[in-house]
């Protein structure tokens, strides 16, 4: 529950239980403001939209995510739109996610961007599971730097993202980002930040039969100039992509692009 003073608008805990086997969602439970549309089949893949009937997310609220892919299920996971952080005068909104990947499935966790109002604050954990070598994860998380347009670049309070993913239960990659651009005493503007740009993204491709140099390829080929990005190879061998651009939509474009590299993949190696 909510601490004192952080309430939830629903008066409880906000979660969405998903449980995917081949071409078939197996079990499902959610409660307000999650709502899980019909999903849609692409070839071999379950497409699930996921929409919230609010507003976005106010201090107080508390939501816990948990997607479970059995042995060669297919999914791809969505969002319906922005996922917009409110302005808090006090507390913060949390998120506790946690993905289960089984041998031989394939999950894309592709939500839209996420958009920090001014004096907002949110704090986000996943713990990601991938059963052995076979399970395949693309995990991609965009955000934005505030409502640019409305002056408020940087002008949150805290957002804070913690993902954690473990392959045969042994640590493969961890990621810590805390910004809280109203204490920190260096911009996120400038040089070691965003540089200049509006939003950044976050592209993890974990078990895809993918060489590095081909990703490098693929994101010369699809990225505007403009658009800083770099990969970094894991010590496990998997890839991580990451790109600062002016804008959501070259970032949302990019993210899409990725999916059907990763689809025209998976075919070449079956």
């Amino acid at each position: 529950m909510a601490q004192e003073g952080e309430r939830n608008f629903f008066d409880q805990v906000s979660t969405l239980s998903l449980t995917i086997a081949p071409g078939k969602i197996r079990d499902l439970s959610f409660t307000a403001p999650f709502k899980v549309l019909r999903p849609f089949h692409a070839q071999d893949f379950l497409q699930i939209m996921v929409a919230k009937v609010s507003a976005g997310l106010m201090a107080g609220d508390r939501q816990e995510l948990e997607i479970r892919l059995e042995d060669g299920a297919c999914a791809e996971f969505l969002s319906q739109s922005y996922e917009k952080i409110h302005r808090m005068e006090r507390g913060k909104a949390k998120r506790i996610g946690t993905i289960t990947v089984g041998r031989g499935a394939v999950l894309y966790y592709a939500p839209l961007p996420v958009l920090p109002f001014a004096d907002s604050a949110f704090q986000s954990s996943f713990a990601i599971a991938l059963a052995d070598e076979s399970s395949r994860l693309f995990y991609s998380d965009v955000l934005a730097c505030g409502r640019a347009a409305r002056q408020e670049r940087f002008a949150y309070r805290l957002y804070e993202s913690r993902v954690r993913v473990r392959r045969a239960d042994r640590l493969i990659y961890a990621d810590h980002l805390r910004f809280a651009p109203q204490a920190q005493d260096v911009s996120l503007e400038g040089f070691t930040g965003y540089e200049g740009c509006t939003h950044l993204g976050t592209f993890l491709f974990f078990g895809f039969p993918l060489e590095e140099e081909k990703l490098r390829g693929f994101a010369a080929a699809h990225i505007p100039e403009q658009v800083l990005w770099g990969v970094t190879r894991l010590a496990s061998g998997d890839l991580c992509l990451k790109a600062l651009a002016q804008g959501s939509e070259p970032l949302v474009r990019l993210q899409q692009a990725c999916k059907e590299f990763l689809g025209r993949k998976i075919s070449t190696d079956i």
